[in-house]
């Protein structure tokens, strides 16, 4: 079940289980096509950029004091590019789409992880 159609600007954990989710979604996509194709195809290119906006959103509705203690992640680039892509839209560099599809969603999904494992650990089963 997908739980990234409810965003929550008030639920830190939920929403890094967003993040961790989106980033699923954009590892997926970009392992389903190659550069030849993303260049190619408007429709993909829309994809990939679509994904980075969630993202950027999600990572802008972290609360402040969680994004200063983890301050080793790239919250305001993360945020500046989605405002990039959302404002500048006639102007995306493809380039760096396809730079976050093909790497830094993965990156971004395991530090995810460690933050949730951190600050939101799974209560023991009974």
């Amino acid at each position: 079940m997908s739980c990234f159609p409810c965003m929550s600007a008030h639920d830190a954990d939920l929403t890094l289980r967003q993040i961790v989710e989106v980033c699923d979604k954009a590892v997926e996509f970009r392992n389903s096509i190659t550069w030849e194709e993303f260049r190619s195809d408007w429709r993909k290119q829309m994809v990939g950029e679509r994904l980075f906006e969630v993202l950027g959103e999600a990572v802008k509705r972290l609360p402040d004091d969680l994004r200063n203690r983890h301050s080793q992640l790239p919250w305001k680039k993360i945020a500046g590019t989605r405002d990039y892509i959302a404002h500048g839209y006639d102007s995306v560099d493809y380039d760096v789409i396809w730079g976050v599809l093909d790497v830094e969603a993965g990156k971004l999904k395991e530090s995810a992880l460690v933050i949730l494992a951190k600050e939101y650990p799974e209560p023991p089963t009974r």
